[in-house]
């Protein structure tokens, strides 16, 4: 499945509102409706065929982004949903409200893009 296809489906997506509330909780911002829908589309890792490697974080992991990765993406308000590989994420910048990549070891955000779909071919 593609992610762009996936998201031409929004209006068939349920949002998991106890999963929402929880990050809302955790980041202390009320999440976009379009984050809302993306962090709803799979409770589990899904991949997608858009590039090489898509592939979208599930539930616990972007809970535990955190700690797993050693990235205080909270304090940076920075929510990671997706990997594309080399040690890199998509995430979003709840401050900026923009799209970012993150690569987590330099911890350094990079190619800025107002909407997911830039990022898609």
């Amino acid at each position: 499945m593609k992610l762009k296809d996936g998201m031409d489906h929004f209006a068939n997506i349920e949002i998991d509102v106890a999963f929402i509330t929880q990050l809302e909780k955790m980041y202390n911002s009320l999440l976009p409706n379009e984050i809302k829908l993306i962090a709803s589309m799979s409770k589990e890792t899904v991949f997608y065929d858009d590039f090489p490697l898509l592939r979208g974080l599930s539930n616990e992991e972007i809970i535990d982004a955190s700690a797993d990765m050693s990235v205080d993406f909270i304090g940076k308000n920075l929510l990671p949903l997706f990997d594309i590989g080399d040690n890199d994420y998509i995430v979003f910048d709840l401050a900026e409200k923009v799209w970012y990549k993150f690569d987590i070891v330099d911890e350094v955000k990079f190619s800025r893009a107002e909407n997911l779909r830039e990022y898609l071919p």
